[in-house]
């Protein structure tokens, strides 16, 4: 029993550690990605791009009520274990909605946002209650959010599209994604030649939403993944020692 904390202690260091490297590599890839200006995106290729985001339909979050362009909304139930008597969240629904345009001033592309992928800083806002869900399934019901609000600062990682894939992706997964009114300004634009040029992240195309500064976001992320390295391996190397002298005197103990 006495080295199950310093065993624990010296795993966790090694997961943090992994993690670290992972997030380290990850920036430095993305540093060879161009971040270019929406008027000189490439189609089909993947890179960043960087502005502020704009819809011209507004979303009622449905936890915060807040005003915003997008939000991610998850609902989980508590479910008990009875043969333990321990609970765990299950997940229920983990819905996307909305989509936005992204303007830095060259002009501006339209990003369709999944569930996965995104990378916000803020934290979730969160709701939950004792209520039972529909159906007679007992449990607490916790619901969460994130959000992208209007004219607020946004990074995607992805490879863009004509708008006319994004209107045969919609129709094609009947994706409910989309409010009717954005939709509908969408459909219109399908048939205006002028539109043909816009520049649509969405499906697959959508790889990272940050809710942070291009700079800011990747220098983070990098940050992050050091501060991670450095914490897992001070962590291992204590423990593991810690560890090592456990096993090491019991070794004795046991040979006396």
């Amino acid at each position: 029993m006495e080295v199950l904390f310093p065993f624990l202690g010296f795993a966790g260091g090694v997961v943090m550690l992994v993690m670290g490297l992972l997030k380290r590599g990850r920036a430095q890839a993305w540093r060879q990605i161009p971040c270019r200006p929406v008027n000189a995106l490439e189609g089909g290729e993947r890179q960043f791009m960087t502005g502020k985001a704009h819809s011209p339909v507004s979303l009622t979050a449905p936890v915060s009520k807040a005003a915003c362009v997008f939000y991610r909304a998850r609902v989980e139930r508590r479910q008990q274990n009875y043969s333990n008597r321990h609970s765990y969240w299950v997940t229920e629904a983990d819905n996307a909605r909305g989509g936005f345009y992204v303007n830095d001033g060259t002009g501006a592309a339209l990003v369709v946002p999944r569930a996965a992928g995104l990378d916000l800083s803020k934290p979730e806002i969160e709701e939950s209650d004792g209520l039972p869900l529909p159906g007679g399934n007992p449990g607490e019901v916790r619901r969460t959010e994130l959000i992208i609000s209007e004219n607020e600062t946004v990074t995607v990682l992805g490879a863009p599209r004509p708008l006319g894939e994004l209107m045969a992706y919609l129709r094609r997964y009947c994706d409910q994604s989309l409010p009717s009114d954005l939709l509908a300004e969408l459909t219109r634009l399908e048939l205006d030649p002028a539109a043909a040029g816009l520049r649509c992240f969405f499906g697959d195309g959508v790889e990272r939403l940050s809710d942070q500064p291009y700079e800011v976001y990747v220098e983070g992320t990098a940050s992050s993944g050091a501060s991670l390295i450095q914490l897992g391996l001070v962590l291992a190397v204590v423990c593991g020692a810690f560890l090592i002298y456990l096993l090491a005197f019991a070794q004795r103990a046991a040979a006396f």
